[in-house]
């Protein structure tokens, strides 16, 4: 078993994971997930904490990237919705993660303007 409680090499993706990495995106519909110790990091000390943590994933994102392509696309990690998913699948469901949450910050945001 890995860390995150996926199985290595646990196979395919699932209905959802084909769709959205077909895509490129999660659904743009509202996604609700359970809290849990193991996903729901707690929350910064302060904004300049929330924006240092931003530039730690800016910096380890471009420091992962480059080995992408030496890591064999059939060793997946089982994610618990979309199934085994590979590494560069991975790297990819973090800036698709990133893009739903600046959609729920465009919907917030235009709900206080109101």
């Amino acid at each position: 078993m890995c860390r995150d409680g996926g199985q290595p090499g646990s196979g395919g993706k699932t209905e959802i994971g084909e769709t959205i990495f077909a895509t490129g995106s999660f659904p743009p519909v509202r996604l609700h997930v359970p809290p849990s110790d193991a996903y729901t990091p707690r929350q910064p000390e302060s904004k300049e904490r929330l924006a240092e943590g931003l530039r730690e994933v800016v910096l380890r994102m471009r420091q992962v990237e480059p080995v992408l392509d030496e890591i064999p696309p059939s060793n997946t990690v089982s994610h618990p919705r979309f199934g085994g998913l590979n590494a560069k699948e991975w790297f990819l469901l973090v800036g698709m993660h990133y893009r739903h949450h600046l959609l729920q910050k465009e919907r917030l945001d235009a709900f206080l303007a109101v």
